[in-house]
């Protein structure tokens, strides 16, 4: 682990790039085993930092970047190729992590930033895709519910017979219980904690408006209305994404409060595309959920 100066520049991998062009990658063996092996080679060299009261998340630089600005005597702590900031906002003592986009990397450096830094509450906070039409650019959904909506099963269907991604089934979520080896099934997600829900909802947007909601994750990014709109249905979602649901998991597997911010960067039923400067939005919201929030016991 190194300690170096706070900086602004992350890793040259993380730099921030549109999620709508961010590689889509196969989420087959080759990358389970990859995360896998990183865990294994980072893991053991961990516990080296003091414990944080809470660990805040964003997955591009745009989406720290408030953050970070806000971060009182920042230290910057890099663990192989995942950055961190520690520092203190308000009442709490906070490490900023710069996750990286999709599966992979939120999960990854979510177990990191846990090992390492023995969280009591987990923020993951940056942009999203509206999935449902009362939204619109820079409302923030606070994550009631998220999940992970990109497990499926295809129906069978003989060569030639085309593709129809509106009658795939959904799979569940499913965790390890300790206890009896077993797969769990979480078919509805994972709760945010009601505590931080609530402040979150007393909190200021200063550029748009704030509402609960279910927030989905999968390596996708979907622009084709039927399919936003099947999703809408399917999973019940206000709003879609690519790392609340898979880092909701890891806090419940943890027993770690969880709780998720999404500013509507993208409102394909106005045909608003991506707009990476919407992140400054839940980067100023966190920051004042950040001072809104108790002080942790």
């Amino acid at each position: 682990m190194i300690n170096a100066a706070c900086s602004c520049e992350g890793p040259a991998s993380l730099r921030a790039v549109p999620h709508t062009q961010a590689g889509l990658q196969g989420r087959g063996p080759s990358n389970r085993w990859l995360l896998i092996g990183l865990l294994l080679v980072l893991v053991p060299i961990l516990r080296a930092a003091p414990s944080v009261d809470i660990l805040v998340q964003g997955a591009e630089l745009p989406e720290v970047k408030e953050i970070l600005a806000a971060l009182q005597e920042p230290k910057k702590i890099e663990i192989g190729p995942f950055t961190f900031w520690t520092g203190r906002i308000g009442a709490h003592s906070i490490a900023l992590s710069l996750t990286g986009q999709g599966l992979i990397n939120c999960t990854t450096s979510t177990v990191l930033g846990i090992e390492e830094f023995a969280p009591k509450l987990i923020v993951n906070q940056g942009t999203s895709g509206a999935q449902k039409p009362y939204l619109s650019l820079h409302d923030i959904i606070v994550g009631r519910i998220a999940l992970d909506y990109g497990n499926f099963i295809t129906p069978v269907r003989a060569a030639g017979a085309g593709s129809d991604a509106l009658t795939w089934t959904p799979l569940a979520q499913r965790l390890r219980d300790p206890a009896s080896g077993r797969l769990v099934e979480f078919p509805h997600g994972f709760a945010g904690d009601p505590v931080a829900i609530a402040v979150a909802l007393r909190t200021r947007n200063p550029m748009g408006r704030v509402f609960t909601g279910v927030i989905g994750s999968a390596h996708e990014v979907n622009l084709e209305l039927d399919r936003v709109g099947w999703s809408a249905q399917t999973f019940g979602m206000d709003v879609e994404e690519m790392e609340s649901g898979h880092v909701a998991a890891i806090a419940h597997a943890y027993g770690i409060r969880y709780v998720a911010f999404r500013v509507v960067s993208d409102a394909p039923y106005e045909g608003v595309p991506f707009y990476a400067q919407a992140a400054r939005a839940t980067g100023l919201f966190t920051v004042n959920f950040l001072h809104n929030f108790p002080a942790l016991p």
